[in-house]
């Protein structure tokens, strides 16, 4: 049974969810967990033929929160579709509203909502940059609300054309004057393009012209944010230099206008391609927030050397910190952050095995860790489980929103079990420990 509940009787929820793990299900929606003892979180709909990693890649998101509503970019198995699914949260169950996103299975998408358009930009998934190819274009799609039907429509003349290359993921955030902008590894290099005079018009795709953007390993990967009220920031991970980079372009001016890239953390094997970037939507100070995988595992460091890392920009300077999130020991992967502007706390979500290291990335159960924002400091260990498959341990890949959560929101995040092909989630309220 689910071992966290936003409603204030946990006896109701058990009764409840009895009753719905023992009532046929209709089609299109998913199942509670809670028929097998030990099962924490929800399982959902099916993933089969939509490949592996269903909910990957690491620095997209595919879930967001509207109307009192979570909302979510999934796989529909049926149709071998990507549609629109809406939470009810009185059952725990997706329902697909039958809105169809990207027709091709096996992409892999990154879902924005500014407060009045939903923004999609789906790509065909390549195993790494170096083996991204021609031919295989991202489409952005863009869809308007109607709350008195609780559903989306995709607008006239969508999706277009990010760009014709397929790619391991691909990020997508708005600025202050209203201009997209999306990144992505391709070859040996971060590449970026942006809108030119509305949504439905991209420019030509070019390479980050800062230092450190060229010469990147096959698997590193990159991540954009706005932030700060006038900014937008990319991040990259550059194996080939052992670094981290971050690079930011003032709102309104030339797209090829960047300032000089920051190192957000460098050193022996302080880089992997695992990134999960945020910022608070609100905050106009300048604050910036990244978990990070380190490659430290694989040079052989100590049990007790830092696996995960929340990395954190300076306002005042610019400058980045570390802090250590997880161990070697704790054999974490694929972080996902979360950022609660009420309560100024981070949330960052793992894959681990329950026990012992096998290897790093080794899929497992999802575990949870907090922090405050102004004093950053995590506890030790592997955390709080928040996702488990007790008869399939194969859960990983935990994606969200980009959104702030508050005590309105909650935090729902999802993962999916490759060898069950199911997606699942967990519906935990702030303050979750």
């Amino acid at each position: 049974m689910k071992r966290w509940t936003t409603r204030s009787s946990y006896a109701l929820a058990l009764i409840i969810g009895v009753l719905l793990a023992t009532a046929p299900v209709p089609a299109g929606l998913s199942t509670p967990a809670g028929a097998d003892t030990g099962d924490i979180g929800y399982v959902g709909p099916s993933t089969s033929g939509d490949g592996s990693a269903a909910t990957g890649e690491k620095p997209e998101s595919k879930l967001w929160w509207n109307d009192g509503l979570w909302w979510a970019a999934l796989f529909d198995s049926g149709s071998q579709t990507h549609h629109i699914f809406r939470l009810d949260r009185s059952t725990e169950r997706w329902t697909d509203t039958g809105t169809v996103l990207d027709n091709r299975p096996k992409t892999r998408s990154d879902v924005l909502w500014d407060g009045q358009k939903l923004y999609v930009a789906s790509h065909v998934r390549a195993s790494s940059s170096a083996g991204a190819t021609y031919g295989n274009p991202t489409r952005l799609y863009r869809l308007t609300y109607d709350p008195a039907t609780r559903t989306y429509s995709r607008d006239t003349g969508f999706p277009v054309q990010i760009n014709n290359y397929s790619s391991e993921s691909l990020t997508i955030d708005k600025d202050s004057t209203g201009t997209l902008w999306a990144t992505w590894a391709q070859g040996s290099k971060v590449y970026v393009n942006n809108t030119i005079g509305g949504d439905a018009v991209w420019g030509t795709p070019f390479v980050l012209p800062v230092t450190g953007a060229t010469g990147l390993a096959s698997d590193d990967i990159s991540a954009v944010v706005s932030f700060g009220g006038t900014r937008t920031g990319v991040m990259w991970s550059n194996q080939a230099a052992s670094a981290m980079y971050f690079a930011e372009h003032t709102d309104g001016e030339p797209r090829s206008t960047w300032d000089v890239s920051r190192t957000a953390i460098q050193g022996p094997n302080s880089a992997d391609d695992h990134i999960n970037l945020k910022a608070l939507q609100a905050d106009a100070s300048g604050r910036v927030f990244a978990a990070v995988k380190t490659g430290l595992d694989d040079a052989g460091a100590s049990s007790s050397a830092p696996q995960i890392m929340l990395l954190a920009r300076d306002p005042a300077t610019a400058d980045w910190s570390s802090y250590p999130v997880g161990r070697i020991k704790d054999c974490h992967t694929r972080p996902v952050l979360l950022l609660d502007s009420e309560n100024q706390t981070l949330y960052v979500f793992m894959t681990a095995p329950d026990s012992g290291c096998p290897y790093s990335g080794y899929p497992g159960t999802i575990f949870m860790k907090s922090s405050p924002m102004a004093s950053i400091a995590f506890p030790d260990g592997r955390g709080t489980p928040v996702m488990k498959d007790a008869d399939s341990p194969d859960l990983n890949n935990v994606t969200t929103t980009k959104q702030d959560v508050t005590s309105a929101t909650g935090m729902v995040v999802m993962a999916s079990n490759d060898a069950t092909q199911r997606y699942w989630h967990a519906d935990l309220p702030l303050g979750s420990s």
